[in-house]
């Protein structure tokens, strides 16, 4: 029981982390520069290739024949380079977790490998199961097997104690979650999640639209030391824009009968903004329970984890005035972003059975910055060439998110909120007011966080 407890609330901050990027206070700097095969890969760019000729997005070439040889380096041989993928998918009490992350490896491989690979080397996906509890035992699998982990993430993803490092195994990695794991050496997160920073601006906004409503802000969180982490960070991040915390409640992870005590608190409490750190089934039972009650705050404020159409179809009536903070363009506009729509399409053409998902788009922005290192390294293959190479300064995953700097470990300053509307998501750029694209990126959306975390700075 314990364990399960354990489970649902770091999953609630594992959806929590993805997509919930921030500038990170390190000095860190890099000379690299945004890059693909021949091009710039900043979102500002134009053109691009396609998916039939090794393109995606505004990248106009990611795989494709080369002349790339040697054993350069563990998984590394004349004609293949051997990757992992981690995820929990074989979690016996939450079965097939993350498999959207290896279902789009499946996917990128196929198709990069049918364009000729990495300058000719094939690419090896291996599904690197840690079934939750097994972080560690497939860490020391992988360390004299992988030439690198890309595109997976772990809920346990500190379990193995530094081995990973030790062993000189870098990560590309889809997610990071906990925080040891997040400030760990020998990783580039393309979607960068720091520890000390946090995106203010989706919180800015809502203020705005309620005329101050920052000022009687609330949240509730599951009763586990790592989403109360979560809720600790949003709750500074508040204050220091000039907000404040009216109200702090926890549940059990596994839900309530009876919603009501909350719901009855927040009222007494005044709250109008509230924020919500849990799964998606918890708070759809929130907000069923607050139409019973005849009461919902003026705003509520979502992790990208609820960007999930069952929770819109499900809970959709029930959610008023509901925001779902992102920085991917969104799927329901793939017809005006070629890097979403070459997402879904690589998905339909090369692994149709698999998930389509927010964290699978992570996982192929992963695997194109590792392919873009890779290729620049060629027959010079090692470890240490593609942690160098894929120290980017500027990657949007070729038009998939907003831009950020996984040299610095900075996640940027823009964000854009999705609101659930009659069972689906739309932009509400009325609210976000946006200045680049579909995003706001104001530079006053980032604050840094000033109390400590556990981990150093």
């Amino acid at each position: 029981m314990k364990r399960t407890r354990i489970l649902y609330g770091l999953v609630a901050l594992l959806l929590f982390a993805a997509g919930a990027c921030g500038r990170s206070s390190s000095s860190t700097s890099s000379d690299s520069e945004s890059k693909s095969s021949g091009g710039n890969n900043s979102a500002s760019s134009s053109g691009g290739g396609s998916l039939a000729s090794g393109g995606f997005g505004d990248i106009e070439k990611v795989c494709g024949t080369g002349d790339a040889k040697g054993a350069t380096d563990v998984g590394v041989t004349d004609t293949e380079i051997h990757v992992g993928t981690i995820t929990d998918k074989g979690a016996q009490i939450r079965p097939n977790l993350n498999a959207e992350m290896s279902d789009a490896a499946v996917a990128f491989a196929k198709w990069c490998n049918e364009k000729g690979g990495i300058l000719g080397r094939k690419i090896v996906v291996d599904d690197l199961d840690a079934k939750l509890f097994e972080y560690g035992q497939v860490i020391t699998t992988a360390c004299p097997k992988e030439f690198a982990l890309v595109g997976g993430g772990a809920v346990f993803d500190d379990a193995d104690n530094g081995a990973r490092v030790a062993c000189g195994l870098p990560n590309i990695a889809g997610y990071v979650l906990t925080p040891k794991a997040r400030t760990a050496d020998l990783q580039v997160q393309p979607l960068p999640n720091p520890v000390y920073s946090a995106q203010v601006g989706p919180y800015k906004a809502l203020d705005a639209l309620t005329g101050g409503g920052l000022q009687y802000y609330g949240n509730i969180t599951g009763a586990l030391a790592t989403t109360q982490l979560v809720r600790d960070a949003a709750t500074e991040a508040v204050e220091l824009s000039g907000g404040k915390n009216v109200y702090t409640a926890d549940y059990n992870p596994q839900g309530e009968s009876n919603w009501a005590p909350w719901i009855d608190d927040m009222k007494t409490k005044g709250v109008k903004i509230f924020e919500f750190v849990g799964e998606p089934v918890n708070m759809g039972a929130l907000q069923s329970a607050m139409v019973t009650a005849g009461y919902s705050p003026e705003a509520t404020i979502l992790t990208p984890n609820f960007y999930d159409q069952k929770y819109a179809t499900e809970s959709g009536a029930n959610a008023k005035d509901t925001y779902v903070r992102t920085s991917f363009y969104p799927f329901e506009q793939a017809d005006k972003n070629q890097a979403t729509q070459d997402y879904l399409d690589l998905m339909k053409q090369y692994n149709p059975s698999g998930k389509v998902a927010a964290l699978g788009a992570q996982t192929i922005s992963a695997y194109l910055l590792w392919a873009e290192a890779a290729t620049e390294c060629g027959s010079n293959l090692t470890r240490t060439c593609l942690i160098e190479k894929a120290k980017v300064t500027k990657w949007t995953g070729g038009g998939l998110h907003a831009e950020t700097n996984p040299a610095q470990n900075s996640g940027g300053a823009c964000y854009t909120l999705l609101k659930v509307t009659d069972g689906s998501f739309e932009l509400v750029p009325d609210v976000t007011k946006p200045n680049q694209g579909i995003f706001n990126c104001d530079p006053g959306n980032i604050v840094t966080l000033q109390k400590d975390y556990g981990v150093p700075r």
